[in-house]
């Protein structure tokens, strides 16, 4: 057949254990600059959050493209993809501006909340991305911003948006056809846009380029799972190839994908317990950066390891907070959705 045929993935895979590794990468690499601590000269702490944000990308493409495949229906899509990112943004941001805010500025009260920078800050749930509070953090050694995290949302819903577009027209109805969009996004970004090339990396166009490798792989997905072993090596060895002619930029999109889904598609008995909590990792991503400030703010003498256990005791907490009392609750929600 080649029609597009409904994908379904096991509830007992390793997914939930990526998210939230990446989640607490992208905590880690913000640490340095939240605290202005020197990183170690070998590490490339810009790089282990970029790595961590392709990552979500990656996943997200593939888990989201099966979604689409499953249930091709535009207001569905769109559905569920409101329940799983607002419901959560929306209380990151409100209380941001309703709480921490009120707490940390340096302005009266009555000032903090007529100044059109608080009631600005709301533009975020439009996906038109605002960082700052007035007179919040301002001393801070990294000023000004409440949550330095929320500027990748605005392309994940680009994502999003465009491939139910392109779902509605008819492009994702035969596999071959989404396959070759897909393949023909990849080589445009690999032959004009990659940082190996322009010496400028532009998220705006790489991140979606790891969102359209993972839904390669879920066009294709039950072949993939059956040679997973094989996609993987055959990741690895491209990846190794251009990494040798000093493609390293290139090398991570060809290599990282398939591997990543390779080890997200698996079930191991550690790995796959990661999700008996809940799906944390959105709530650890959407909470990281302002609990940073906030522990920086207030005890701004603990050094970087103390420093980083509290705030990923703390965040882990938040995420978890936020998977039980937002999240779960309003992606139950999706059981109406036909």
């Amino acid at each position: 057949m080649n029609r597009m045929e409904p994908q379904r993935l096991h509830q007992a895979n390793n997914f939930d254990a990526l998210r939230l590794a990446a989640a607490l990468a992208v905590l880690f690499s913000h640490h340095y600059p939240v605290t202005g601590t020197v990183p170690p000269s070998w590490m490339n702490v810009a790089m282990i959050g970029g790595v961590a944000v392709m990552a979500f990308f990656v996943i997200s493409g593939y888990l989201v493209t099966i979604s689409w495949f499953s249930q091709p229906r535009l207001w569905a899509f769109c559905a569920k993809r409101a329940l799983r990112i607002w419901p959560a943004l929306v209380t990151v941001v409100l209380l941001a501006m309703l709480v921490l805010g009120p707490s940390f500025t340096t302005l009266p009260l009555r000032e903090y909340f007529s100044h059109p920078m608080t009631w600005d800050y709301l533009q975020n749930l439009l996906m038109q991305i605002r960082f700052s509070l007035p007179g919040v953090f301002a001393d801070n050694t990294f000023p000004h911003a409440v949550n330095g995290s929320l500027w990748t949302i605005p392309i994940e819903v680009t994502c999003y948006a465009v491939l139910a577009a392109c779902g509605v027209v008819g492009l994702l109805r035969w596999r071959w056809v989404w396959a070759c969009i897909c393949v023909a996004y990849l080589l445009w970004f690999l032959t004009h846009m990659t940082m190996d090339l322009t010496g400028v990396m532009t998220h705006w166009w790489e991140f979606p380029a790891y969102f359209a490798f993972g839904s390669l792989i879920a066009t294709f997905s039950p072949w993939f799972l059956r040679h997973r072993l094989a996609c993987c090596a055959a990741a690895c060895a491209a990846g190794g190839l251009l990494w040798t002619f000093g493609f390293a930029y290139s090398a991570l999109l060809l290599f990282l994908p398939a591997v990543l889904l390779g080890v997200g598609t698996l079930s191991w008995p550690l790995l796959r317990q990661a999700g008996g909590w809940g799906d944390v990792s959105y709530g650890v991503y959407l909470y990281a950066f302002p609990i940073q400030q906030t522990v920086r703010h207030l005890w701004p003498e603990l050094g970087f390891a103390s420093s980083v256990l509290l705030v990923a005791a703390l965040t882990l907490l938040a995420g978890w907070l936020s998977w039980r009392l937002v999240e779960a609750p309003t992606l139950r929600l999706k059981r109406f959705v036909r």
